[in-house]
């Protein structure tokens, strides 16, 4: 824990470092060896999570919250599916996270699968009212607001239209995947 501190500029932020760390590294370690089923691994994605979060300590602002919870738990399973990418092959991890996402939609799918290409054309495809929302959302990492500012619109505005976007990319990809289905 100390390198991790080390990587701190502030005392607050190492205080509020050291809390999340006695608070959640049990249940981070749950969380990543629920994914990769080795304890040795789940460590591994523990600390690598760790780090990351170091990185990012500005994202938490109350330590107890159920958001922070769920960010850390996020950051786990990124860092899970790392290590898996790393030591499974490539057909095999594909099995695995499809077997896992039965229930998933089917653009969390296509991204796990990396069809980045073809999820690339549909995006272009899509109205400029909400490409460019998608653009500055997942290229930038702009929040609502910010991309609400620039677009001179208001963070709920910019929210309606990520999820129209969204509900509009699900339905061309579906339509794809019943056109290959059927031939």
């Amino acid at each position: 824990m100390f390198l991790f501190l080390a990587l701190l500029d502030s005392p607050e932020e190492q205080e509020k470092f050291t809390q999340i760390y006695d608070q959640y590294r049990h249940f981070m370690w749950y969380v990543a060896n629920q994914k990769l089923q080795d304890e040795h691994l789940a460590e591994d994605a523990v600390q690598e999570a760790f780090f990351a979060l170091t990185r990012h300590m500005d994202k938490i602002e109350d330590i107890h919250s159920p958001r922070t919870k769920k960010f850390l738990a996020t950051v786990v399973r990124s860092k899970a599916v790392d290590i898996l990418r790393k030591t499974k092959p490539t057909e095999e991890l594909k099995e695995d996270l499809a077997a896992e996402e039965g229930g998933a939609d089917i653009l969390d799918r296509l991204l796990t699968e990396d069809n980045y290409n073809y999820l690339v054309s549909c995006i272009l495809e899509l109205d400029d009212s909400y490409r460019v929302v998608f653009e500055y959302k997942y290229v930038y990492h702009m929040s609502d607001g910010q991309i609400g500012d620039i677009l001179g619109i208001t963070a709920k505005n910019v929210n309606v239209r990520y999820f129209r976007a969204r509900k509009k990319l699900q339905e061309m990809i579906r339509k794809e995947a019943e056109r290959f289905e059927k031939a």
